[in-house]
């Protein structure tokens, strides 16, 4: 699921800058700034999402490592027990 909405958003940006850069084309004469500030608020915007992006991946990564972690430490913890009882009866 993650995968998919990260493909959408990718698709979206590229539409969303293919748009940009077609109006920009079309701007009327003096707006070069304008269309420059925006490019590089699209670019800064892009990088911010790649950013939080990675960090969020990493942080799912690592908190499946833990449950897995728990995960193992738990059963290993109910067999060791089980196997005491059963010596203890």
């Amino acid at each position: 699921a993650a995968k998919l909405v990260e493909e959408q958003v990718s698709e979206n940006n590229k539409k969303f800058v293919e748009l940009f850069e077609s109006a920009s084309k079309n701007a009327p004469a003096g707006s070069e700034s304008a269309v420059a500030l925006m490019k590089s608020a699209i670019t800064a915007a892009n990088t911010a999402y790649d950013s939080v992006s990675k960090a969020t991946k990493q942080a799912v990564e690592m908190a499946e490592a833990n449950v897995e972690a728990a995960t193992k430490a738990t059963i290993k913890a109910t067999n060791t027990a089980t196997t005491k009882a059963r010596k203890a009866a």
